[in-house]
């Protein structure tokens, strides 16, 4: 009985557990970000073994989404009941990598510094006292009496025992395991019912950037564009005023100078890094001469209607660039004309926009 206890009271225990499931939920705009199997593989990776088990009563829920231009993560560890025991939540303009990344490391770093979250090891028992030699030999058994027999509810001593059922030693009693039992844990200030989520919010934006369009002006025209505009989620609105400067000085053998200015509106669907928008252009084209006895100056109006595409790269927390390309219907178009009479020289000139406009741009925007 002494060598069992003895094996049994040296054992190893297991490996404590944080005995919590995880769950993942990627909320609109993260479709595309990491699901459960890469976070789990990232926190056991960081911690060194898997601290997960399915049928735990505890659930650590992380909830991933997007918004604007910053992906956000909120964790929350719940007990069976419901309780929240802890709640942590950030947000980047990184990608979702970088933010698997904060969300294993905020795991790991909160499984290892707080040990209240994994039950403790149980407890390892004294090694068994070996039990002190008798001093004295067993009294014979008397014959068995009437008056011999054990008194109910009294403890029965050593001469009342048979000889064939000897009592265990005391120090076998004291080095028998017993199951230990988790560290009670403190108790957690109340969370909130729900995940911690970052509510979503009207940003004001603002941007500067340089454009090279066509078709708007006599060959290339270059020059650049102010917006100011708002965002909410995915989407965006934006009032943008652009001014170009045409490249050619030569129409049809004529010196001519041409300049556009132009306002749009902009709306646009924003999904991580792409997108794309739809907009509507109102403006005027300017022609100059550069032999004002041949022609007077003058300005015609256009209206379009054109679809951008571009890509959007955070630089930091407010501040981000882009790139674009955009094509434009133009649907009013300017028209420059000289019409030739008894003294005009040279020859009449005649030029019109193109019905199809393109614009090349980049440029920075900050958030607020």
């Amino acid at each position: 009985m002494i060598l069992l206890c003895s094996v049994e009271a040296h054992a190893a225990p297991e490996p404590p557990r944080a005995g919590m499931r995880l769950e993942v939920v990627r909320g609109p705009g993260a479709e595309g970000c990491p699901d459960e199997t890469s976070l789990r593989a990232e926190v056991a990776r960081g911690l060194g073994a898997d601290p997960f088990q399915d049928d735990a009563p505890r659930a650590l829920t992380v909830r991933i989404a997007r918004e604007g231009p910053e992906h956000t993560a909120s964790m929350a560890l719940r007990d069976a009941q419901g309780e929240t025991h802890w709640a942590e939540g950030f947000s980047t303009r990184s990608g979702c990598e970088e933010l698997l990344s904060g969300v294993a490391l905020a795991v790991v770093a909160q499984l290892l510094g707080a040990p209240e979250r994994a039950p403790a090891p149980p407890e390892r028992s004294p090694p068994p006292v070996p039990s002190p030699p008798p001093e004295r030999s067993p009294p014979p058994v008397p014959s068995p009496s009437p008056r011999s027999e054990p008194v109910p509810g009294a403890d029965p001593s050593p001469e009342s025992k048979p000889p064939g059922a000897p009592a265990p030693p005391p120090s076998a009693q004291r080095a028998a395991p017993t199951p230990s039992r988790p560290a009670e844990q403190p108790q957690a200030p109340a969370g909130p019912a729900e995940a911690p989520t970052s509510p979503e919010r009207l940003r004001l934006e603002a941007g500067l950037g340089a454009i090279l369009g066509l078709g708007l002006t006599p060959g290339a025209a270059a020059g650049m564009t102010l917006a100011v505009g708002a965002r909410w989620s995915d989407w965006s609105i934006a009032l943008e005023g652009r001014g170009l400067g045409s490249l050619t000085q030569e129409v049809e053998g004529s010196m001519v100078g041409a300049s556009a200015f132009t306002a749009a509106s902009v709306a646009c669907y924003r999904h991580p890094m792409l997108f794309g928008c739809g907009l509507a252009a109102i403006g005027a084209v300017r022609f100059t001469p550069r032999a004002p006895w041949t022609m007077s100056p003058r300005s015609d109006a256009l209206l379009g209607f054109g679809a951008r595409l571009g890509a959007e790269w955070p630089l930091s927390r407010r501040w981000s660039a882009h790139g674009y390309a955009e094509a434009t219907w133009i649907v009013d178009d300017a028209v420059l004309r000289r019409v030739a009479h008894e003294t005009a020289r040279p020859a009449p000139l005649y030029w019109t926009t193109s019905p199809l406009g393109a614009a090349l741009g980049l440029g920075i925007t900050a958030t607020y």
